[in-house]
């Protein structure tokens, strides 16, 4: 099981899919800006302006004419020059072109490993090998630690380091997202990490946290062992919930203190300290802390 991260990483306990990119084109009589955008498949481009004034016209028919409203978005799936106009105002020269191209990726998708066979309790350092992005530039890493398909870390440089507190095989993924907001293929690694040298029969591993997620003031995780949990919610050095849960229980609901009420309003959203801390029957314990949105839904 993944141990707790090494060094300054991002961990997105939900972290979003991909999404695509948006063109902003504005428009008022006589011209659209900017009239020749270029884009990739996948992106969209968002029409801003009198549409009334300005009827929108695609000259290949890809889309029906809009005439009401004051904001329309487009996505092109199929790289291709797509020509628009203004239905009223084309013999003015209110037109323009969307230049779509295809989204390109690395050829090649892979990361490293050192060492090469760790052990259990001993750092471990992932490191992209993989190409450049042909058609811009890598800007963040997802990476699945713990083997479970869920990329639940997230890196702005092109490494990462953990530890796994038992022996056994994991399975660990990454995926590079380019500056397009689009992910790559995925890169899988079978690891198999050794008990440690030594080792006797003593329990020192600290239990682990990992897929924490925080909806109004219920908070879930995962265990890597059976352990005690203890939780709480902080904001500008004052504690505003706080929680347990029993040996054995993943799930804590987190009760408001007396500033968490005033701070806190029905339906506000605050962004917080969560603090949780795992405890087994050996008294081993680990701290993870995340940065959280909390909302509460409740009164």
């Amino acid at each position: 099981m993944r141990g707790a991260l090494l060094g300054s990483v991002a961990a997105l306990a939900l972290a979003a899919p991909a999404s695509a990119a948006d063109q902003s084109i504005t428009f008022t009589f006589p011209a659209y800006t900017p009239p020749e955008p270029t884009i990739k498949t996948g992106d969209t481009a968002t029409f801003s302006g009198s549409f009334s004034g300005h009827p929108l016209v695609w000259d290949g028919g890809e889309f029906a004419e809009t005439n009401t409203g004051s904001s329309k978005s487009f996505s092109f799936a199929r790289p291709g020059d797509y020509a628009f106009h203004c239905r009223l105002h084309q013999s003015n020269g209110m037109v323009g072109v969307v230049h779509v191209i295809a989204d390109q990726h690395p050829a090649r998708v892979a990361f490293t490993v050192a060492p090469a066979a760790p052990a259990a309790g001993q750092p471990v350092t992932l490191t992209y090998a993989g190409d450049p992005d042909p058609d811009g530039t890598l800007q963040r890493w997802d990476w699945d630690l713990d083997g479970d398909g869920s990329f639940e870390t997230s890196t702005a440089a092109a490494t990462v380091s953990t530890t796994f507190a038992t022996a056994g095989t994991f399975t660990v993924r990454m995926r590079a997202i380019d500056d397009s907001n689009e992910a790559s293929a995925v890169a899988s690694q079978a690891l198999t990490v050794a008990a440690p040298s030594g080792a006797s029969s003593v329990d020192r591993t600290a239990p682990s946290a990992t897929k924490l997620r925080l909806k109004g003031l219920t908070l879930t995780f995962r265990s890597s062992e059976r352990a005690t949990a203890t939780a709480s919610l902080r904001r500008r050095g004052k504690t505003l919930a706080k929680g347990t849960a029993k040996a054995g229980t993943t799930t804590i609901h987190l009760r408001l203190t007396k500033a968490g009420r005033s701070v806190l309003k029905r339906g506000r959203r605050v962004k917080t300290t969560l603090t949780l801390t795992l405890r087994d029957a050996s008294g081993n314990a680990r701290t993870v802390r995340r940065s959280m949105d909390v909302r509460r839904i409740r009164a």
